[in-house]
């Protein structure tokens, strides 16, 4: 009986220590699994329950930040070049001074308009609206043209040359608008690139202070590789109908324009009926248009009763200050010849800073009679551009 007792003793244990070792493989399967999966070791010791001690300590920058270029690089050893060498040449030469040194138009002082235009904002007789919403100019019911209507024309005196300054491709920075508007001469013309974000804005602050306001119709690029003209160019491969779908989209510029600046590209004698397409549209709108480019072939398609005109310095490229000086050295002896000059200019800071210094080194206009006693210098009367077009 005894015997018996034992061998059951022993059973009990035996299935004790079975359930007890069930119990604890399952407790620790269970632990496992309800562990956290850490992304890495950094965070396991950000967020370990356990609260231990880090074996390591982490530094992490505070931000990080991309290694410079070589193109970075060549710029900072060309700025450092260039203070050293001034620097070397005048001892005394700062910071300060190369800082003068730099083209800024936001030093330029603000003045009251010089003259004030007939339509700030649009007549309703010079626009229609199509079935896509734009608003597109257009000779009012009885013949009045948007050219005429929305430019100024101002009077000289005879004996002085008349210049037309037209600063282009404006509108990106609504700053910078502000600041040619109230710092130049309203004979001075503004005209927007079809890309200003917000083009009423920008027109409008411009005819406040009564400039004229004008729109750049622009050509494929000529080197695609170093500029894009976009989306709104009238490039070589497109039809008729996509040309005047763009050509609708730059003058729809939901505020007053009298006409276009043709920016220099490229036009192929094939797609050339196509400019002609677009000239005449724009004459039966009543549009003036400016050809700022180099392409003879605009010059050759004759568009009659259209308001055109020739630009006769275009500053655009080689943008160094010794090359603008030139440019109206040669606008200067034009007119001198011609009696007119037409420029028609980028809005970079260096082209704009020559320009307002050139301008107001022009002769105060007198008299034919007042003239003979005094020796004036820069006889040129600043005029805006549709005062230099004809039909």
């Amino acid at each position: 009986m005894q015997s018996t007792l034992e061998k059951y003793d022993k059973l009990i244990v035996a299935i004790l220590v079975i359930v007890a070792s069930v119990i604890g493989v399952g407790y620790w399967f269970a632990e496992e699994k309800s562990e956290p999966v850490y992304k890495s070791k950094i965070d396991k010791l950000m967020f370990d329950k356990d609260n231990k001690a880090p074996k390591f300590i982490l530094t992490l920058p505070d931000k990080i930040t991309p290694e410079k270029t070589k193109a970075d690089a060549f710029v900072d050893d060309v700025r450092k070049a260039q203070i050293k060498k001034k620097t070397e040449e005048n001892p005394d030469f700062s910071l300060e001074d190369l800082l003068a040194s730099v083209p800024n138009i936001f030093n330029l002082p603000a003045q009251n308009p010089t003259q004030q235009l007939k339509y700030i904002s649009l007549d309703e007789s010079l626009y229609e609206t199509n079935d896509k919403g734009q608003i597109l100019p257009k000779l009012s019911s009885d013949g009045r043209k948007p050219w005429s209507e929305y430019g100024n024309s101002v009077d000289t005196q005879p004996n002085f040359k008349k210049v037309a300054v037209v600063i282009a491709g404006m509108g990106f920075n609504q700053f910078s608008v502000n600041k040619v508007a109230e710092s130049f001469d309203s004979e001075v013309s503004v005209s927007f690139t079809p890309y200003t974000p917000k083009p009423e804005t920008a027109i409008l602050a411009a005819r406040e202070k009564g400039h004229e306001t004008y729109v750049d119709l622009l050509l494929s690029s000529r080197d695609f590789s170093k500029e894009d003209s976009g989306p709104l160019s009238i490039t070589s491969d497109i039809t008729k109908e996509e040309a005047i779908e763009r050509f609708h989209k730059t003058i729809d510029a939901k505020a007053p324009i009298g006409g276009l600046i043709i920016k220099d590209g490229m036009v192929n004698p094939e797609n050339s009926y196509i400019i002609k397409e677009l000239l005449e549209e724009a004459k039966q709108r009543g549009l003036l248009v400016i050809d700022a480019s180099d392409e003879k072939i605009i010059d050759d398609l004759q568009v009659e009763g259209l308001a055109r005109r020739k630009a006769d310095i275009v500053i655009s490229k080689d943008l160094m200050k010794h090359n603008v000086e030139e440019l109206l050295q040669k606008a200067e002896n034009i007119a001198f010849n011609k009696g007119q000059v037409l420029i028609v200019a980028a809005p970079k800071p260096v082209t704009i800073l020559a320009i307002y210094n050139w301008i107001n080194n022009f002769s105060p206009q007198i008299s034919y009679e007042e003239a003979k006693k005094v020796e004036i210098s820069k006889p040129f009367a600043l005029v805006p551009v549709s005062n230099l077009v004809v039909e």
